[in-house]
């Protein structure tokens, strides 16, 4: 069955890898792109589109044909007004995806709150209009089960790499915060996934990668730490993002309220 999914942060690196992947599934996008207006955002999105070039995969002929309907918008994503407005307006919307992040000049920053003040937006936009699901790309740095998530790497990482983390790198105890606040909606009905891929790279996609839930420790069962790498690519998540969201409802209500740790496999 088709979907009509809003994506956030549409022409971050990893979200038109998604979004050329949901279209050609036959999904219909709706993206949110920065622009100085509509058309300025839509010319932008498009063409960052036409770059993108997809693995091909096995069962898959004409990869890069795009057969769903893409429409872009441009507002101000970190307004609960936002989501009231797209939500209302397009009420066969079923599922809003989240790939902000921040720029090269703001990752230092300590007074910018890009994540929780984003994510404080959808869920309050979500609560006076009407909840979706929401599958969130985040980041490596996060522990734990959302709610209770502290700003830690993956046990496979040095000791000191943790103290180190929330000093240098403010903007993952940002990412943290923000995992925290989106869980306090789970009460009210909200069906949530957190991702937490590793470091990401440009490569094409590898499709030999590990994942786990909440917790990334060594002696978990199923999940042998120790065989996994330091990184994944932005094309391994944007495609497993999708694959998760378009199980049926059964299986995929597993990965409802958890965070999903993914890296490669060495």
């Amino acid at each position: 069955m088709n979907k009509h999914i809003l994506v956030i942060g549409g022409a971050s690196r990893g979200a038109r890898y998604f979004i050329k992947n949901a279209l050609n599934a036959g999904n219909n996008v709706t993206a949110v792109c920065r622009g100085n207006e509509y058309q300025s955002a839509a010319v932008r999105l498009e063409s960052i589109l036409a770059l993108t070039t997809l693995t091909p995969k096995k069962e898959l002929s004409g990869a890069n044909v795009i057969s769903g309907k893409l429409q872009v918008l441009s507002y101000n994503i970190q307004t609960a007004e936002t989501y009231i407005k797209i939500l209302t307006d397009y009420p066969d919307i079923d599922s809003i995806f989240s790939f902000i992040g921040p720029t090269r000049d703001t990752l230092f920053n300590r007074k910018i709150k890009l994540y929780t003040t984003t994510i404080s937006a959808i869920v309050e936009g979500m609560r006076k209009s009407r909840y979706v699901e929401f599958y969130y790309h985040g980041s490596v740095g996060s522990e734990g089960v959302p709610g209770e998530s502290s700003t830690k790497l993956p046990a496979h990482y040095p000791w000191y790499k943790n103290i180190l983390l929330p000093i240098l790198y403010p903007v993952f105890k940002d990412v943290t915060e923000s995992e925290n606040l989106l869980a306090k909606s789970k009460k009210d009905g909200l069906k949530f996934v957190i991702f937490r891929p590793d470091a990401l790279t440009n490569e094409k996609a590898k499709r030999n990668f590990m994942y786990t839930f909440d917790h990334a420790i060594f002696n978990k069962p199923d999940f042998n730490l120790k065989t996994a790498d330091k990184f994944i690519s932005r094309e391994d998540v944007a495609e497993e993002i999708l694959r998760i969201s378009t199980l049926p409802l059964n299986e995929r209500e597993i990965y409802f309220g958890h965070a999903v740790y993914m890296v490669d496999k060495i």
